[in-house]
């Protein structure tokens, strides 16, 4: 007998989280990447203590990244019912 799958709403769910995730992450990683080309030629000119900060600016991407993939798996999770 040829059935057809039926949908299983957990697993559309997760499915929805995993590409919200997945989007927020690369828009992070985007955002970030940006900035920090932005930002890395001002604070290397920069004087004295300033300048210093330019190494730390990296570290923009990663944590961009992971704040956005936990965004879009947040802002993609369960929907209320509309009444």
């Amino acid at each position: 007998m040829n059935q057809s799958p039926s949908s299983d709403p957990k697993r559309s769910g997760r499915r929805r989280r995993l590409w919200g995730a997945l989007g927020g992450a690369a828009a992070g990683f985007v955002l970030a990447s940006i900035v920090y080309l932005l930002v890395t030629p001002v604070l290397e000119a920069s004087p004295g203590w300033i300048r210093e900060l330019q190494g730390l600016s990296w570290n923009l991407v990663p944590v961009l990244t992971v704040l956005g993939g936990v965004t879009g798996w947040l802002l993609s999770g369960p929907r209320a019912p509309r009444s």
